[in-house]
């Protein structure tokens, strides 16, 4: 017996070394060192079993996640925050069958849960099927507003299912609901964004969102052509500049995404000629060599699957007070040269944007072609 306390006291002095008990451990998220006591589960009591399975959680071995919440379960610690837990953890196993059995038990301890029923919507969707998923999303958003994510559900259904109108309604209910720290919070700035550019093309609203969503994430620079887009399309040029100079920035520091540092260009804007679309790029070097890009121009078929006609701006030998860059296009194995150009490195959109309408309306005749 003498034996027995003495190692019960050992391991309880190695649990509370340098006085961090798995309570004070699991307060201070300290989720490795939590994960440290697996070994020692047969002296934790019900509690602090769950706190081992939460750390397993959040190191993502929901295995072990779900034997430790079983642990506890087993020991009395019968909550719903456990059920709850033990459910995410299946879910993220596809174990949904058993995932919904923990997350009703959850919900029968906690009827108006609004975390708990949006998991339930969650396992319906992660199965494919959002109808069924929707209707516990909407059940969710009429309960107390603790959690605020099922509002982003509902939109982003509605939006699957094209219904436009009513999901750039509910992604603004949800822009009130959904708490900023939560990470559809910014997917919903992001959604405002794409419909108010695409669907109502009120595009002033679009940059707020978008601008937001960069103000909250200004490292994920793949959201600044959203914006600069957008501000082109308001006719906000400097603004879209401004935006486009820290993505420069971003470009010289090495900092962008891989397809960014790849092609050394970001599409800045997109509009419509005869029903079909162009895309512009805008390289982040001003070319330093003659037929070195500033803008790629690229016309999409009318089926908006293939591109058309690639037009690009290339530097020139500048003569005098001539043109330092040139409009040209790229056609089959041929380059040809037309007779527009400006003679500063300030090349402004719209007009750029013209003299590729001259020659898409033949109105503008090359003057030099080459292989």
């Amino acid at each position: 017996m003498k034996k027995i306390i003495l190692f019960i006291f050992a391991v309880l002095v190695h649990l509370v070394g340098y006085g961090q008990s798995p309570t004070e451990l699991y307060n201070s998220k300290d989720y490795q060192a939590l994960v440290t006591l697996e070994d020692k589960a047969e002296i934790l009591n019900a509690e602090e079993l769950y706190m081992v399975g939460f750390a397993f959680f959040q190191l993502e071995n929901d295995e072990k996640a779900v034997a430790f919440y079983d642990q506890a379960i087993a020991k009395g610690y019968d909550n719903s925050t456990t059920h709850f837990y033990k459910g995410v953890s299946l879910t993220f196993q596809r174990k949904y069958k058993e995932a919904l059995v923990e997350v009703d038990l959850a919900l029968k301890k906690e009827p108006n849960n609004q975390e708990y029923m949006n998991q339930k919507g969650l396992i319906y969707k992660f199965q494919g099927l959002e109808d069924k998923a929707l209707g516990y999303f909407e059940e969710a958003t009429r309960f107390p507003n603790t959690f605020g994510e099922p509002h982003f559900w509902v939109a982003y259904i509605y939006h699957g299912k094209h219904d436009f109108e009513k999901a750039l309604k509910l992604y603004y209910i949800a822009a009130e609901k959904v708490p900023k720290q939560n990470s559809h919070y910014v997917n919903t700035l992001l959604s405002i964004g794409q419909l108010e550019y695409s669907y109502t093309q009120n595009y002033q609203k679009s940059a707020l969102a978008y601008a937001e969503a960069i103000a909250l994430r200004p490292k994920d620079y793949e959201y600044y052509p959203k914006l600069i887009k957008a501000y082109n399309a308001a006719k906000e040029y400097a603004k879209a500049d401004a935006v486009f100079d820290l993505m420069r920035t971003a470009y010289k520091n090495n900092e962008l995404p891989k397809e960014e540092m790849k092609f050394k260009n970001a599409a800045v804007d997109e509009y419509t000629w005869n029903k079909q679309t162009l895309t512009v790029y805008k390289y982040f070097e001003n070319p330093k060599e003659v037929l070195g890009l500033s803008y790629k121009v690229h016309l999409l078929n009318k089926a908006g699957d293939k591109v058309e006609r690639k037009f690009t701006v290339e530097k020139t030998i500048q003569i005098a007070n001539g043109p330092k860059h040139l409009l040209c296009e790229v056609k089959d194995d041929s380059h040809l040269t037309y007779p527009y150009g400006w003679a500063t490195d300030n090349i402004p959109l719209e007009d750029l944007k013209k003299a590729i309408a001259l020659v898409l309306e033949d109105r503008l005749e090359k003057t030099a072609t080459s292989k």
